[in-house]
């Protein structure tokens, strides 16, 4: 069985859990991790599993369009981002996420944990000049003292645990496949 990891990082976290899970493939898988701006051909994979960080309640644009792409392949996904995965917001990603895989792809789980929120973007939020009331109400959502804290707290993440955990979720199903195929 052919494993391709593919991910998309913007502060390294998504980098960090996409290369840790990697290292924890068991040797038995054929296994291989390309950066979404590596060339590479996923014809021969049997398994895909795009990594990425959460931008709006969906992976980020590049993955978003990588992942509608992917036709007839076993998906597994792993997300960063910058607030709670077991939050509604969380979920929503998740669903967003399932939403955008096509029919005939096979959907063996997914994996989202907490991940830093790019502080350039908090900068440039700071200096957006909001003119309607939904501006207003996001400028002041995410500058919000509390969300601050939540921010500073959760760039802590990736973290070694967050790949032990996302590691074991993904290796368990990879076990199932293998005991499957030998049926």
């Amino acid at each position: 069985m052919k494993i391709a990891i593919v991910y998309s990082s913007l502060t390294g976290n998504t980098k960090k859990l996409a290369e840790g899970v990697f290292n924890k493939i068991p040797s038995n898988f054929e296994k291989s991790i390309f950066n979404e701006n590596d060339e590479y051909d996923l014809s021969e994979y049997d398994i895909v599993i795009p990594a990425f960080w959460i931008d709006r309640s969906f992976p980020n644009k590049s993955m978003k369009n990588f992942i509608s792409k992917l036709k007839n392949k076993k998906i597994f996904f792993m997300g960063t981002m910058g607030f709670f995965p077991d939050s509604k917001h969380g979920r929503d990603c998740a669903e967003n996420t399932l939403s955008i895989i096509d029919e005939s792809c096979e959907v063996l789980g997914y994996f989202i944990c907490n991940g830093k929120v790019d502080m350039n973007l908090l900068k440039n939020i700071s200096k957006m000049k909001a003119e309607s009331v939904g501006e207003k109400a996001f400028k002041a959502h995410m500058l919000d003292e509390k969300n601050i804290l939540r921010y500073k707290i959760l760039g802590e993440h990736t973290t070694d645990l967050d790949v032990d955990y996302a590691s074991a979720r993904l290796n368990e199903r990879l076990l199932m496949e293998d005991e499957i195929a030998k049926l």
